[in-house]
């Protein structure tokens, strides 16, 4: 266990690695001076000599990727252009809402998708069947921006029964903003989570264990809840993972949409204004986030199915 665990921090820091250092190869190769943008167009050449100096600027292409990996090393993730605030502070600041969102995003793809893709495989080739697979086959198709802007029309604008944006203020305002950004953003997961679910449960029923409890009398609903379902969530435990990581890097169309304060539509801003440290900084947090959702879904997999060796 402690091998296995150690050689995935390994991996983990290598992987944090090149995610930057391809994001800061990226991101140098932009052809705009963000110090010019940083100071405005009316600032004189001694201060434009300061700053570039001050943000390893004015070394070579080395010079400024070693100054930068230096930094990050000693915790510091640079001072974001905009702002002129660390990029830690801005993270910190936004961190909390995205992950607000991704959370209720996760447990409607869960609420939702799982007891689809349970009906759809017990009721195989049947109406339930076929309304469940259509229902994930609109939400697949479906690009996240058409769904935002239809439930901003519809809900808020005509109906009126949710704010067009904004983040709220105490529990149920911001429950009440939550709504529809949750619901926007877990429209295509519950149709992938669905359809994952009703592969995965048509294969276990059909396994021979599964005839066998219902050879000893054991009642439908037990045989789908504590055999057939526990054995077809390996995967799904692998989306939630790696959809949590993903999620908490910030979901830039959605929180552009409804105006969430959150990771993603701060970057967003920086990568319209070529805020280098604030972008390369919310990377970093998005690699360290998938990486660590990647080891408790390896640990989760163990958990649920013994059959699985970590060695």
């Amino acid at each position: 266990m402690m091998r296995f665990l150690l050689g995935r921090l390994v991996w983990s820091i290598v992987v944090i690695w090149f995610v930057v250092s391809a994001t800061f190869v990226m991101v140098s190769a932009i052809p705009v001076d963000p110090i010019r943008t940083m100071v405005g167009p009316h600032a004189d050449e001694k201060t434009i000599v300061r700053v570039r100096a001050e943000y390893c600027l004015d070394e070579g292409f080395l010079g400024q990727y070693g100054c930068f990996v230096g930094r990050v090393m000693q915790g510091d993730l640079g001072t974001s252009f905009r702002f002129d605030r660390s990029v830690s502070s801005i993270i910190a600041d936004r961190i909390w809402p995205t992950t607000q969102l991704a959370l209720a995003a996760i447990f409607l793809q869960l609420a939702i998708g799982v007891p689809l893709g349970v009906l759809a495989a017990v009721r195989r080739n049947r109406a339930a069947d076929y309304a469940a697979n259509v229902t994930a086959l609109i939400g697949q198709s479906a690009p996240t921006f058409f769904i935002g802007t239809v439930l901003v029309y519809v809900f808020a604008f005509r109906f009126g029964w949710f704010p067009i944006g904004g983040y709220g203020a105490g529990f149920w305002g911001r429950l009440h903003h939550l709504v529809l950004p949750a619901v926007t953003l877990a429209a295509v997961g519950v149709a992938y989570y669905s359809r994952v679910v009703r592969s995965e449960m048509i294969d276990v029923l059909a396994e021979d264990y599964i005839r066998t409890a219902r050879a000893k009398g054991v009642d439908e609903a037990s045989v789908v809840r504590r055999h057939a379902l526990r054995n077809a969530l390996g995967p799904l435990v692998t989306l939630v993972g790696l959809d949590l990581g993903v999620l908490m890097g910030g979901a830039v169309v959605t929180e552009s949409i409804f105006a969430w304060p959150g990771l993603g539509r701060e970057v967003l801003q920086a990568i319209f204004e070529v805020d280098i440290p604030l972008i390369i900084g919310v990377t970093l947090f998005t690699a360290i986030a998938i990486v660590i959702a990647n080891l408790l879904v390896d640990l989760a997999q163990a958990w649920i199915d013994p059959r699985v060796r970590l060695e």
